[in-house]
């Protein structure tokens, strides 16, 4: 069996409180398909429905579930203990399909309504069973289209105190003295996980110069490191998507225009000999919504960034 470490997370998952009765019955079916082993299937298949869960917007049930709640009541019945029973009728059935084309997974999620037979559909593709995991949030968000949180600069309403990029500004904004760094760092040396600035949630970084950065809205973007002399460059190293931008007062549609105009993100750090900070400049993009709902993209915005490590 493949040894994949975020499904001790998936697994782990505690769903939050119930929807309420009224609501929209989802049927949540065992996920399949011959790129998944039985257990990372039912890892991916806890996490999307710990996500739709988070909605509020169905009552949410599975199989194993209904036929848990059968057996209860068919032993109260045995022991003399009245038990009403009312199974719920879905109103939309979730299934999931992994299916590995040329060593590429091809996962496809659908939406079913019961009643009409009509269905919506979303995939994607990915390298690996983590790199799906990574990307679940973002597919189930887009079967489900709900509010996003705020992700990216295209949230911030100005440019940061301080001269950006300069080591004297992170510091300001830290309260800590300037560090020493690492005149000579590696590739091996930033390998690991760390916890990003503004809309970042966490970075993966390997070996090799690889790395995954999801954002807070569970969008998940490939990034690429690089050893520059003395500097740590980290770029975007995907097509940009609207889910990078988006925001409570950023639309869809103003995202897209975001995503086709941006440059790529980029981040230009110093290693501290500690190695468990990188400190630097980002790269990225400024927002502007006039009241037409004009949308400029200011290519040339730099901030001061730092992440800090959370285990090698």
């Amino acid at each position: 069996m493949r040894f994949v470490p975020l499904l001790v997370l998936a697994l782990a998952l505690v769903l939050p409180a119930k929807a309420e009765p009224g609501q929209p019955v989802l049927r949540v079916m065992p996920f399949g398909g011959d790129a998944l082993s039985a257990s990372e299937a039912t890892a991916l298949q806890n996490l999307i429905t710990s996500y739709v869960v988070e909605m509020r917007n169905f009552r949410v049930i599975d199989t194993e579930g209904q036929e848990l709640a059968l057996r209860e009541a068919e032993t109260a019945v045995q022991l003399g203990v009245p038990k009403d029973v009312a199974p719920l009728a879905a109103d939309f059935i979730l299934s999931g399909d992994a299916s590995s084309v040329a060593g590429i997974i091809v996962f496809t999620l659908d939406l079913t309504d019961v009643s009409s037979g009509e269905k919506r559909s979303v995939s994607d593709t990915a390298t690996s069973v983590n790199e799906l995991i990574l990307a679940s949030r973002r597919l189930t968000q887009s079967l489900f289209p709900a509010p996003p949180s705020p992700v990216s600069d295209a949230s911030e309403s100005g440019p940061p105190d301080g001269q950006p990029g300069s080591q004297e500004g992170v510091a300001a904004e830290t309260g800590r003295s300037v560090p020493d760094f690492d005149p000579s760092p590696s590739l091996a040396e930033i390998a690991g996980a760390w916890k990003g600035d503004k809309g970042l949630e966490r970075i993966s970084l390997f070996d090799d110069g690889r790395g995954i950065a999801i954002l807070l809205s569970g969008a998940s973007m490939r990034v690429r490191a690089s050893i520059d002399g003395s500097k740590v460059l980290i770029v975007q190293d995907q097509t940009s998507i609207p889910d990078y931008y988006r925001s409570p007062g950023l639309e869809y549609a103003a995202a897209e225009q975001v995503a086709e105009k941006a440059r790529p993100w980029k981040w230009v750090f110093s290693l501290t000999r500690s190695g468990d900070r990188l400190v630097g400049t980002k790269e990225s993009v400024f927002v502007k919504v006039d009241s037409s709902g004009t949308v400029s993209v200011d290519n040339n915005y730099v901030r001061d960034s730092e992440w800090t490590r959370l285990f090698r």
